[in-house]
């Protein structure tokens, strides 16, 4: 199995809040981050293929992930605050949130997608992983 490893920068700002709870139990459960904040995120794409391409000796060119990433990803996400964006309509704009928005949104383009790691600091991140075996 072959694995690569494609790093990007992303600065964003969110605020971490459930608008079905009171504002007392936001903070509770947010505490600052209850409050509009930036990050300067790290993403990890991660791909994986149990072969290489036999004409190009990879899994994918870098170039065609940071093309894509750009497309879909930087132009859409960075310097915006998340919680204006639809895609956080419905779901709190968490690392965990993003890895798998980020997740669905590359997949589709890039088919030998295998993680998103999100960092949001230097010792906090969040990994999804699609489980091929779920029901």
């Amino acid at each position: 199995m072959y694995i690569i490893k494609k790093e990007f920068k992303l600065c964003c700002s969110h605020t971490l809040n459930n608008e079905k709870l009171s504002k007392t139990k936001n903070v509770e459960l947010f505490g600052k981050c209850n409050e509009n904040h930036g990050h300067n995120y790290k993403v990890i794409l991660c791909f994986k293929s149990k072969e290489l391409d036999p004409s190009t000796g990879m899994i994918i060119n870098f170039d065609e992930i940071k093309k894509v990433f750009k497309k879909y990803i930087d132009d859409v996400f960075d310097h915006k605050n998340l919680n204006t964006l639809y895609y956080f309509n419905n779901i709190i704009p968490t690392a965990e949130n993003m890895a798998e928005l980020f997740y669905d949104i590359i997949k589709k383009n890039l088919s030998d997608l295998y993680a998103v790691e999100i960092y949001e600091t230097d010792g906090a991140s969040a990994i999804y992983v699609e489980d091929k075996n779920e029901d």
